[in-house]
């Protein structure tokens, strides 16, 4: 059982396990979108890391990855402790994820409060970030309810997840969880004001994480305690990680609770979740076009070129993506930036390993 919590005790959990398959042929299996400068000229696992600089400890910083990225994580966060890089023997998705988190912080944080993030979300305004952070800490904390974070949706996203609330304070009350709609149930969310994108980012106290597992999803949970009891060594973790089920927080807990609350965000947040939302954060030319790298433009209207070593030279063309590397150029159209993950797919069907 988690000793008491306090508001000086709160832990980052940063998840940074993803592929992000979207953003091939730059993003591939042992580079994935978090190791990638796409919004900025951090990567943004460094943004994230950054902004919770003066906020957390370094030592309260925690980076869940995949053992495939855990040397890199390593090298690229050199002033985090090493036995800060969790390691998930495989993905198995969020709550086993968070599952892993609470039973290794318990072992050296037994009265935190857990801010969970993602490690390839762009954040903008720092501060009020932080401040967003803290109300829903405070919450968590003198509540006991886990917290949820909604993004005010700016445009009906038929792509994500959406919370709707009720209030109108810093903290409201969630109602429930809706999957990703239709455009036209997107439109109506839209429109009354109480539904938010739910971003994934969420806060609470570590005994009612435990509590909350045990009676919603013990299957989860209890193969890590064991593991704990056992002596939680590395070597005996896979075997362990293997029994939980492959399950979303959101299903496992956040949707059966009754003690969810949320803090609707006053920064600005992106999930960067493909090439043209990529293009917003770098600055057009007069005729609408990005250039990353060099290029030669002749007669070319709203394009995005995201180029390496090579001079990129384009005539007459409109409305594409372009993006070079040394092994693979993808050329799409900008309204089917989507289709990128099918070509990752085709090149898994057609076994080619060397470009994933």
């Amino acid at each position: 059982m988690s000793a008491r919590p306090t508001l000086e005790s709160k832990v980052a959990v940063v998840m940074a396990g993803g592929k992000g398959t979207r953003f091939w042929p730059r993003s591939r299996s042992s580079k994935p979108k978090q190791f990638l400068a796409i919004a900025g000229e951090e990567t943004l696992l460094h943004q994230t890391v950054r902004r919770l600089e003066g906020h957390f400890e370094p030592r309260h910083v925690f980076i869940v990855t995949t053992a495939e990225l855990a040397d890199e994580t390593r090298r690229m966060l050199p002033e985090l402790p090493l036995e800060n890089i969790l390691v998930e023997p495989e993905g198995r998705n969020t709550a086993p994820c968070l599952a892993l988190s609470l039973v290794e912080i318990e072992r050296r944080v037994p009265d935190g409060v857990m801010v969970v993030l993602s490690a390839d979300h762009w954040i903008g305004d720092p501060e009020v970030f932080n401040e967003d952070v803290e109300i829903a800490v405070k919450h968590a904390v003198e509540a006991r309810e886990l917290v949820v974070f909604g993004i005010r949706p700016t445009y009906p996203e038929s792509g994500y997840g959406y919370i709707e609330a009720e209030g109108s304070g810093t903290v409201q009350k969630v109602l429930a969880f809706r999957e990703k709609p239709p455009l036209e149930v997107a439109l109506q969310y839209l429109e009354t004001g109480r539904h938010y994108w739910n971003a994934g980012m969420f806060v609470w106290t570590l005994a009612d994480l435990r509590e909350g597992l045990l009676q919603h999803c013990p299957e989860v949970l209890q193969p890590l305690d064991e593991w704990i009891k056992t002596g939680g060594h590395a070597a005996t973790l896979p075997a362990a990680y293997g029994q939980l089920p492959q399950v979303a927080i959101d299903v496992a807990l956040m949707e059966k609770a009754q003690n969810v609350a949320l803090v609707p965000t006053r920064f600005r947040w992106s999930d960067v979740g493909s090439w043209p939302a990529a293009i917003g954060f770098h600055e057009a030319d007069g005729e609408g076009n990005v250039v990353q790298g060099q290029a030669i433009l002749l007669d070319v209207h709203n394009c995005a070129f995201f180029g390496g070593d090579r001079l990129i030279a384009a005539s007459g063309l409109r409305d594409l993506i372009v993006v070079d590397e040394a092994d693979a150029l993808l050329i799409c159209h900008r309204d089917q930036a989507q289709s990128v993950k099918k070509i990752v797919e085709r090149l898994k069907q057609e076994g080619r390993e060397d470009l994933l």
